[in-house]
């Protein structure tokens, strides 16, 4: 169960969040203002004071503030001209209103150009306490939430999707082109576990509407009787057990993108309905008599062959050409071999974060899963590398460290052991050149991985593989390890 975001505010850390905060103080009356920043700083805030609007606004050009206290009525530059400039500049500090005139008509203007609040002078210093402290929390909440979306944002970012073979590439470069139309209904295709929902969520935040939801259902895990209800909403007592009314996913979804997974699981009957969401761009709630206008991007994304099920009739042939205007192949992981070692390597990572340790993995395992099949495909080798952190009995993973699977004879050639069970082919006759070659290209393929995973910071990546810079210097120039090597930057899958 998610923890909701204001349950981080303890009593104790609330208190410190409003321990120093800048705030300007806009009143002509010198008592006003000498009593009000005496109060404010006595609960910890550091208070700026202007006897007018031409003084706040000079001070505002010189510093930031977290909050604005200011009289409406002053000589040279009022409040309200404090609230436009604040307002044409895009400023978002919260500004609590002061006046003697504590009318409706008055309280109303201000709040029209931005004010969040006001209070009627002679002002009470209790409901100043409070009223700052609720102002300094909600604009809290406001830039928490704005700095979870940008986390969010860049997590999802086509450019951070892992992998260099051409196979993963063309359906990255095709997914950015068709990002930049925030309207285009986009098909992604491929089989269980390619990533078909990260491309999803990727192509939403790198395109317009970014900023408004993401939402995804499986048009398979729900009963055809709940399906209707779940996209378009429905009306109090539409069906048995309707207490109350309910927004479907295409109004929650409103502005931004609705994902369409399994989207071959749709019954025949809601194909129809769905059809006629998209072309009249309006939807109806179950048990409603009146439509609801929807602007949403719709992706759907399924692993059966949708133009064979429009053949068998299993599949309606408009609401497919009407959802594939583009589609986007996922590959299987088997078809991007290359592309193993850089996904364990960030699986690896992941993983030693969140369970706290500090794993690596042999040449040989790697190798080994390399050449498997893979047919889980990302998802199963993610899962796969979580276990392995949580169960392996050392710090290294090793090919026996792998499940049994792993560990078969594989045409690999890379792989193929003789009754000793050394490695035979390509690899130098005597043990201690195998085994000094292996390291060395184990260690240059290490280090070159991290460079990269730093964006050639020497400093981070130093740190992070536990070297001096120095003596990273030296490595990269034994290895012969520059900038050119660049790969493509990859963050996450």
């Amino acid at each position: 169960m998610a923890v909701p975001i204001v349950t981080w505010y303890t009593e104790q850390n609330f208190k410190d969040r409003i321990v120093m905060a800048k705030i300007l103080l806009l009143d002509d009356e010198e008592s006003i203002r000498r009593v009000i920043a005496l109060h404010l700083g006595k609960h910890g805030h550091e208070v700026s004071t202007g006897k007018d609007g031409q003084e706040g606004l000079d001070l505002l050009a010189l510093e930031r503030f977290d909050l604005i206290l200011t009289d409406l009525k002053m000589p040279r530059v009022s409040g309200m001209e404090v609230l436009n400039s604040i307002r044409r500049q895009g400023l978002s500090i919260p500004v609590l209103v002061l006046t003697a005139y504590a009318t409706i008509e008055s309280a109303v203007e201000a709040m029209k150009l931005g004010a969040a609040d006001y209070i009627g002078k002679p002002p009470q210093l209790d409901e100043i306490t409070i009223k700052v402290n609720n102002l300094l929390t909600q604009q809290d909440l406001v830039e928490e939430n704005q700095r979870l979306k940008e986390e969010l944002k860049g997590r999802f970012q086509l450019e951070g999707i892992i992998g260099r073979s051409r196979a993963i590439t063309e359906a990255i470069e095709k997914a950015k082109l068709l990002a930049r139309d925030p309207d285009i209904e986009i098909l992604l295709t491929g089989e269980s576990g390619t990533g078909k929902e990260l491309i999803a969520r990727a192509i939403h935040y790198s395109g317009s509407r970014a900023k408004f939801p993401f939402v995804a259902i499986n048009c398979g895990a729900l009963p055809e009787n709940l399906l209707e209800s779940e996209l378009f909403g429905h009306e109090k007592g539409a069906f048995t057990g309707a207490a109350g009314e309910k927004k479907g996913l295409f109004e929650v979804a409103h502005r931004g993108t609705l994902l369409l997974d399994e989207i071959d699981a749709l019954p025949l009957q809601m194909q129809v309905k769905l059809l006629r969401a998209l072309d009249e761009h309006e939807i109806r709630r179950v048990g409603a008599v009146r439509n609801i206008p929807v602007d949403l991007r719709i992706i759907s994304a399924c692993n059966q062959d949708l133009e064979r099920l429009v053949e068998e009739k299993a599949f309606r042939r408009d609401l497919f050409y009407r959802l594939a205007v583009a589609t986007v192949l996922l590959p299987p992981l088997r078809d991007r071999k290359g592309d193993v070692p850089l996904l364990i390597d960030h699986f690896l990572a992941k993983f030693n974060r969140a369970k706290n340790k500090a794993l690596a993995i042999e040449p040989e395992a790697v190798l080994r899963l390399e050449a498997y099949a893979w047919s889980g495909n990302v998802r199963e080798l993610e899962h796969l590398i979580e276990v392995l952190v949580v169960t392996a009995p050392s710090d290294l993973i090793t090919t026996a460290s792998l499940p049994e699977k792993f560990r078969r004879e594989t045409s690999d050639p890379r792989l193929q052991t003789s009754d000793s069970g050394l490695q035979t082919e390509s690899l130098p006759n005597d043990l201690k050149a195998a085994t000094k070659s292996m390291t060395v290209k184990f260690e240059r393929e290490f280090i070159l991985r991290q460079l990269e995973r730093h964006r050639w910071n020497i400093t981070q990546t130093a740190q992070a593989i536990g070297l001096s810079r120095a003596a990273l210097h030296a490595k990269m120039k034994e290895y012969a390890l520059q900038t050119s090597d660049l790969r493509l930057q990859t963050s996450d899958l």
